[in-house]
């Protein structure tokens, strides 16, 4: 993130140093981003055991966050499934009640929030209105038109940049990409790490 994302990562970090995180955070990127990344990765550094300065990949809470094994984080896929309103209901019922982990902070995660229903969005609409102590929110969209200016209004907006292609397959053929399927993936993934797991 530090390298391919500098002004998410500043905007981030100046707001953990300083204490000052907003409860909900929209993640807007074009197709091939990776925006499911980026927001586990932004949530991961508000509980990491070791952050330097974000999240440190290695420690037993961001393993356990990328196993999908950790109580307090929510993460819901708007890309292999309409996001329902059941789900944002799930998410008030688990957040009403105390944290479950020692860190005491609550966060989930919605990827591509234009795949919500209508429902989901109204229910969504109240949550972020009156968000509880400790409790965040990272939302994503490949489509900014498609949002509802009312949750633009109550989320921190952040911008993923988009990649030069030739920097991208530099980075594939680094991690051990063929040269071939590194230049064919790259017109569909601006990310490296969506390019290795496709190969």
């Amino acid at each position: 993130v530090k390298n391919n994302q500098p002004v998410i990562y500043q905007t981030f970090l100046n707001a953990l140093t300083n204490k000052e995180l907003s409860h909900a955070y929209l993640l807007i990127g074009d197709s091939g981003t990776p925006l499911k990344e980026v927001a586990i990765y932004l949530a991961k550094s508000i509980i990491c055991d070791a952050p330097h300065p974000l999240a440190c990949e290695t420690c037993l809470t961001c393993i356990r966050v990328d196993e999908d094994n950790y109580a307090d984080i929510l993460i819901f896929d708007g890309e292999k499934d309409t996001v329902k309103k059941e789900a944002v209901n799930q998410i008030t019922q688990t957040f009403s009640r105390t944290a479950l982990e020692n860190k005491g902070v609550v966060i989930y995660i919605i990827h591509l929030v234009e795949n919500m229903t209508t429902q989901a969005i109204n229910a969504l609409l109240k949550f972020l209105e009156e968000p509880g102590p400790n409790v965040y929110a990272f939302l994503t969209s490949r489509n900014e038109s498609r949002i509802l200016p009312t949750i633009i209004s109550r989320s921190q907006t952040l911008h993923l940049q988009y990649l030069p292609r030739k920097k991208v397959i530099k980075e594939a053929i680094n991690a051990g990409v063929d040269e071939n399927d590194a230049q064919i993936l790259s017109f569909f993934y601006n990310d490296v790490n969506n390019i290795v797991n496709k190969t």
